[in-house]
């Protein structure tokens, strides 16, 4: 019989493609209705549609890891992270530690929590296999 390590020692690769626009309808129901009602605003205020369009741009742009696909590819070396902006490459030597949360977890390259873990770390945002990801990162990392 397999003890969970065992199990993560033997899975190979894991890959996945997070799509969180895609996973959770009503959130993105709701993040949409106030992106456009931002938009609406700042048109409206500063008398230009223009101000509302590049709005709208900005703040699409400050959420694409929401509203684009993202790859994750975890293998014996480290992690890669693929999105329409680039890849993304972490090898697990590099991970001081792990901080999780709901919807994915930082590794990061300092020991302890820091404000920079957020610029410096990698994240990786789960798809409904949260305990799979953490398992397969804790039999690879010293966290």
């Amino acid at each position: 019989m397999n003890t969970n390590s065992e199990l993560s020692e033997e899975m190979e690769t894991l890959e996945w493609v997070s799509f969180p626009m895609k996973e959770r309808p009503g959130a993105t129901v709701a993040l949409i209705a106030i992106m456009l009602v931002s938009a609406f605003a700042a048109s409206v205020m500063m008398g230009n549609i223009w101000w509302g369009i590049i709005g709208l741009a900005l703040l699409f742009l400050s959420m694409w890891s929401y509203f684009l696909p993202v790859e994750f590819i975890m293998d014996s070396t480290g992690v890669r992270k693929k999105s329409p902006f680039g890849t993304e490459i972490r090898k697990w030597g590099e991970v001081r530690s792990i901080i999780p949360d709901a919807n994915g977890v930082l590794l990061s390259p300092f020991k302890e929590p820091t404000r920079l873990a957020k610029f410096r770390g990698l994240g990786i945002q789960f798809s409904g296999n949260r305990e799979e990801v953490l398992e397969f990162i804790r039999a690879r990392t010293e966290s």
